[in-house]
């Protein structure tokens, strides 16, 4: 791209209405159905598909990760809440950490503990065994930790 090309004009076609997504791996942990909570401790690996063993080059020196992931149970639960009560007070659902979202997707930044072929080890993934996922990024503090974030009732 030239420097004159920054300048012109673009024409940005209608963006899709349906966007279609594949798995590049799986979770694998012993955690065998969704929980709120107590992921902390938990070790899972992420087994990716061996064709994307050479994207990963270069993720071993970071110390965190950002999953991208599919709640795949989620999509058949019979509720998809507008909101949900949160600690007592009613919550809109994309103001929550709940998989009963619109499009159930997952994001998480947990620490990088291994990477060994196609296979990552990672903790505190908030995902089940067999999840599906769907990306993965390098952490960058200077990019996703925003010291001044606030949250209700903190």
């Amino acid at each position: 791209m030239g420097l004159l090309d920054r300048f012109r004009k673009f024409d940005r076609p209608a963006p899709p209405e349906d966007v279609t997504v594949a798995a590049i791996g799986w979770v694998r942990n012993d955690v065998a159905k969704p929980r709120p909570r107590g992921w902390e401790k938990v070790e899972s690996h992420i087994d990716l598909l061996p064709e994307h063993g050479g994207r990963l080059r270069g993720l071993d020196e970071y110390s965190h990760v950002l999953v991208v992931f599919y709640m795949d149970l989620a999509a058949d639960a019979p509720e998809k809440p507008e909101s949900i009560s949160v600690e007592g007070v009613e919550t809109g659902i994309l103001a929550t950490r709940s998989q009963l979202r619109p499009n159930h997707l997952g994001v998480a930044a947990v620490p990088l503990l291994g990477v060994e072929g196609t296979v990552l080890r990672v903790r505190g993934l908030d995902a089940i065994d067999g999840t599906p996922v769907l990306d993965l990024k390098p952490y960058l503090p200077r990019y996703d930790a925003h010291p001044d974030a606030t949250i209700p009732g903190e």
